[in-house]
C-alpha cells in the first residue's frame, strides 16, 4: 500500500512490497500477481498522474510570473544601480523572452513526459539574470541576493519539489551566486564586505534548508491527503456496491412476496372453485338430461310448434354448454392436471399451437411471426405449453381487433440458465394499473359474457407447476409482451410436430 518515508519529498514514498525471491517465468506459466501489489501500483500511477497534471498547470502559472515580474522589478535597478539600469533592463527582458518557448512547449504532447524539468528551469532563469546583475554591479555583498531567495521561495510554493530537483536547483543557484560574487570580493583591511558576503551566503543556505524541510512536509501532507482520499473513494464504492446488493435483495423479496400472495390467492380461489364446481355440476346434469327428454318429446308435437320449440331448446342447450364450459374452466383451475415434467420441444409445441389457432388468426387477418430454434427443449408438459400459447395468442387477437395491421411475434432465446419464449403483439396494450392484477383469478377487462378472467390465472398456475414463470410488460396503445421462462431439458424431446 502507500507508505510515507522520511528520506525526501519525492514521489518515491509510494513503495511496493519487494519479492522475497526471484521468480522464473516460463512461456507456459506465469507467477501469480499479488492484488495488493497491483493496487499499490495503480495508486502510485494515479498519484504520479495527479502530480504531473499539477506541475503542468503550475508551470504555466510560473512562466507567466517570471515573464511579468522580472521586467517589473526593473524599478529596483533604477534605485539601486541607476548607472546600470538599461544594461540590467536588457537582462530582464532576455530572461522574460526565454520563458516564451517554455510556455509554448507546454502545449506539446511530450511536455507531460518532461514535466519535472519545469520546477528546475523556471527558478534558474531569473536566478541567472540576478547573478549576472550582481556580477556586473561589481558589488560582492550586493543585496540582490534577496532576489535569489525570492526565486527559491516562490518556486517551492508553486511546485512540489523532489529531493533531486531541490538539490540540483540549490546547487546551481549557489554556483551562479558564488561565480558572480567571489570575483568582486576585495579585502582592503575592512572585513565588513567579506562579512556581508558570508552573511548573504548563510541566508541563502538557511533559506534552502527551510525550503527543503518545508517542501518535504508539504509533500507528506499531500501524500496523506491522497491516501485518505483513496480510502474515502474505496469506502464510497463499497457502500454503493452494498446499496446495489441491498436494492437487489429488496427487489427479490418483493417479487417473492408478490408470488407468495399470488399463490395464496390462487389456493383460496381454488378451494372456493372446487366447492362451486361440485354444487353446480349436479343441477347442470339434471338440466342436460331434461333437455334430452324434451327434445324427444317435441317429435310428437304439431309441426308448426316443433320448429319454435327446437329453437328454444337449442338456445337453452347453448346456455347450458356455456355454463358447462365455465364449470370445466373452474375445475381445471381448482385441480390443475399435473402429469409431471418431461422434455418438450418448444419448436414443435409452438408449431402445434399455431396450427390450432390458424383459423382465428386468418379471420383476424393477423400476421404471425415465429422465431423459435428447432433445438430448444424445455422441461414441462406439452399440452399445458400449447394451452398457454393458445390462450396468449387468443388474448393478443382480442387486443388487436381495432388494429389495421395486427401482428404477433413469438421468439425463443436463451437467458443465462433459462429458455425464454416471448409473445408480443401490437394491440391496445394493458394499462399500468391493471398490469399487476392480470394474473388474479376472475380479473378481466372484457365485457360481460366475453370471459371469466381465468385464462391468465390458469397460465400462471400451469407455468408454476412446470417450474417456470410468466410475466407481462405493456405500453398502452403500443404493445403487450408476455414472457415465459422454462428450465432447459438435458435432452431434446423425441415427439414430432
Amino acid at each position: 500500500m502507500i507508505a510515507l518515508t522520511g528520506t525526501s519529498p519525492t514521489t518515491a514514498p509510494l513503495h511496493f512490497p519487494a519479492a522475497s525471491k526471484k521468480v522464473q517465468v516460463t512461456p507456459q506459466t506465469a507467477p501469480p500477481v499479488d492484488p495488493k501489489i497491483l493496487e499499490a501500483a495503480e495508486k502510485s500511477a494515479r498519484f504520479e498522474g495527479e502530480l504531473q497534471e499539477l506541475n503542468m498547470r503550475n508551470a504555466r502559472l510560473g512562466a507567466w510570473f517570471v515573464m511579468v515580474l522580472v521586467p517589473f522589478c526593473a524599478v529596483l535597478d533604477w534605485l539601486a544601480y541607476p548607472a546600470r539600469f538599461w544594461e540590467f533592463l536588457l537582462l530582464r527582458i532576455l530572461c522574460s523572452a526565454m520563458c516564451i518557448p517554455l510556455l509554448l512547449a507546454l502545449d506539446r504532447p511530450w511536455a507531460a513526459r518532461y514535466h519535472r524539468v519545469y520546477p528546475v528551469i523556471l527558478p534558474l532563469l531569473p536566478a541567472l539574470a540576478i547573478c549576472l546583475m550582481i556580477y556586473f554591479s561589481g558589488d560582492g555583498s550586493s543585496h540582490y541576493y534577496a532576489g535569489l531567495m525570492l526565486c527559491l521561495v516562490g518556486t517551492s510554493f508553486v511546485f512540489n519539489w523532489t529531493f533531486r530537483e531541490i538539490g540540483l536547483t540549490v546547487a546551481l543557484v549557489m554556483s551562479f551566486y558564488l561565480a558572480a560574487t567571489i570575483p568582486n570580493l576585495k579585502y582592503d583591511g575592512d572585513p565588513r564586505s567579506i562579512g556581508l558576503f558570508i552573511n548573504n551566503t548563510l541566508f541563502i543556505l538557511l533559506t534552502c534548508v527551510i525550503l527543503y524541510f518545508g517542501s518535504r512536509q508539504h509533500h507528506a501532507i499531500r501524500l496523506r491527503e491522497f491516501v485518505n482520499r483513496c480510502k474515502v473513494e474505496a469506502q464510497r464504492e463499497e457502500l454503493a456496491r452494498r446499496n446495489e446488493e441491498l436494492s437487489a435483495t429488496l427487489k427479490r423479496l418483493r417479487e417473492t412476496e408478490a408470488q407468495l400472495n399470488q399463490s395464496e390467492k390462487l389456493a383460496s380461489i381454488g378451494r372456493l372453485s372446487a366447492g362451486i364446481v361440485h354444487e353446480i355440476n349436479n343441477p347442470l346434469n339434471f338440466v342436460k338430461s331434461a333437455l334430452f327428454v324434451l327434445k324427444k318429446k317435441t317429435k310428437a308435437l304439431p309441426p308448426e310448434t316443433v320448429e319454435s320449440m327446437n329453437q328454444i331448446l337449442t338456445d337453452i342447450g347453448e346456455g347450458v354448454d356455456r355454463v358447462a364450459s365455465i364449470v370445466s374452466d373452474l375445475r381445471t383451475f381448482a385441480h390443475p392436471e399435473n402429469k409431471g415434467s418431461s422434455p418438450v420441444n418448444l419448436h414443435h409445441a409452438v408449431a402445434k399451437a399455431s396450427r390450432l389457432m390458424a383459423k382465428q388468426v386468418g379471420d383476424a387477418a393477423a400476421r404471425v411471426q415465429v422465431e423459435v430454434p428447432e433445438d430448444f427443449t424445455v422441461l414441462g408438459d406439452e399440452n399445458h405449453i400449447i394451452q398457454i400459447l393458445i390462450n396468449l395468442m387468443q388474448n393478443s387477437l382480442d387486443a388487436m381487433q381495432e388494429h389495421t395491421s395486427p401482428e404477433i411475434v413469438m421468439q425463443a432465446y436463451k437467458d443465462e440458465d433459462e429458455l425464454v419464449v416471448s409473445i408480443r403483439d401490437n394491440g391496445s396494450g394493458i394499462p399500468q394499473e391493471h398490469l399487476q392484477r392480470i394474473f388474479d383469478p376472475f380479473f378481466t377487462t372484457k365485457e360481460v359474457g366475453q370471459g371469466m378472467g381465468l385464462g391468465l390465472s390458469l397460465c400462471y398456475r400451469m407455468m408454476q407447476g412446470m417450474g417456470g414463470s410468466i410475466n407481462a410488460t405493456s405500453q398502452p396503445g403500443t404493445f403487450t409482451e408476455f414472457t415465459l421462462r422454462f428450465q432447459p431439458a438435458a435432452a431434446p424431446a423425441s415427439a414430432a410436430a
